[in-house]
């Protein structure tokens, strides 16, 4: 349910009126979760979203006249204390992972043209990963594209507290891919649906002055081609990520560096079949690069939902192939129920079970996740 206030404006020059509209809607999630690591040092227990990422959205827009509107959308993902992080030895806050307007944000411009967005509007391979290739899962327990498991591997723009820029992964017998979520200062555009088909493109320019520069960053590139009709929808998503010539900590977790001058590109092919009350879905994809050996996957996702009454089921597997110099192949299972409680408010229960290296057994390289909690939407 969103909250809409109107207020009209009057066009000085034309004594006509032009309308404008303030919306505020989101989703709120607090549940118990429960980690079992094979890494017993990694087990826990805690209170978070579980089902998906609690948001507070805030958006604009102005009728303009002649079919253009123009307006905003800022997006805050609040975090439990701001955004409060803790671990075996220190407490920290960090303004990206709770600060005002940490997700998506863009000023857009839409007409019969369709809709340009500039800004960090959310990338297309990440609706296609939770949209169409899989149940409605979200990025939280159970998914196949959450912080904790993807099929990506290299440079992604999804590492906690550093959504929006390039950084590179961990690939070794822990290592959960990458995610492609958002770029700052893109420039996207979106088509109007004609016949069923929709494209989209989203470009944020590269910067590379020299290794020292404090203003480089890398360069993106996130186009989509979309066909809905009826009960079918077909995706195919692709994110190109090219980092600096000399790598910096702008392309860094931790120890993993991303490989200079190197082009990273990751696809996603997602179909959804509906078929009366279940909802068949599956995805193919994977990732590349021209210059880094240790990238070089494939991975498929199979989903299935059924909704009856007042309950949801769903459920989806997914594999990665490592063909990397790593050759860490994952595979996870992720199953979800929702109880809807009313059109706004449910319950629900997540698990998922992940395995980081189905070569081998070591500590951390499995993982089960168990979790129960409510949900509001407003």
């Amino acid at each position: 349910m969103k909250k809409t206030l109107i207020a009209l404006a009057a066009v000085a020059a034309t004594g006509a009126f032009a309308q404008s509209s303030v919306t505020i809607s989101g989703y709120f999630d607090r549940g118990y979760l429960s980690v079992d690591n094979t890494n017993n040092l990694k087990d826990s227990v805690g209170i978070g979203s579980n089902a998906g990422t609690t948001a507070i959205k805030i958006a604009v827009s102005q009728d303009l006249g002649g079919g253009l509107k123009a307006g905003f959308l800022s997006e805050t993902n609040p975090g439990d204390l701001g955004g409060i992080t803790q671990d075996a030895t220190t407490t920290d806050v960090t303004t990206q992972s709770g600060g005002f307007n940490n997700g998506e944000s863009y000023l857009n411009l839409s007409g019969g043209f369709g809709e340009i967005r500039l800004g960090s509007p959310n990338n297309e391979l990440l609706t296609a990963a939770t949209g169409v290739a899989a149940p409605a899962l979200s990025t939280g327990v159970g998914s196949s594209y959450s912080s904790s498991w993807s099929m990506f591997n290299g440079v992604g723009t999804g590492a906690t507290g550093k959504v929006g820029i390039a950084a590179a992964a961990d690939i070794g017998a822990t290592g959960v891919g990458i995610r492609g979520i958002r770029q700052a200062n893109t420039i996207k555009y979106i088509s109007p649906s004609i016949n069923g088909f929709k494209a989209a493109v989203g470009v944020a320019s590269k910067v590379n002055n020299q290794s020292t520069s404090t203003v480089d960053s890398a360069g993106y590139t996130d186009w989509s081609l979309r066909y809905t009709n009826g009960p079918i929808d077909v995706m195919y998503a692709s994110l190109r990520i090219d980092t600096n010539e000399t790598a910096t900590a702008n392309t860094q977790v931790g120890t993993n560096v991303a490989a200079a001058g190197a082009a990273y590109t990751h696809t996603l092919l997602a179909a959804t079949y509906t078929m009366g009350s279940f909802k068949l879905h599956a995805g193919i994809g994977g990732s590349k690069s021209d210059t880094d050996a240790n990238v070089d996957t494939s991975g498929t996702v199979y989903g299935v939902s059924y909704s009856a009454g007042k309950w949801d089921l769903m459920a989806n597997m997914a594999t990665m192939d490592d063909k990397g110099t790593q050759n860490k192949d994952r595979s996870m299972l992720g199953l979800g129920v929702n109880y809807n409680l009313s059109k706004t408010v449910r319950a629900y229960a997540r698990y998922d079970a992940y395995n980081y290296d189905t070569a081998t057994t070591s500590a951390g390289s499995e993982v089960k996740r168990t979790a129960a909690g409510l949900s509001v939407t407003f």
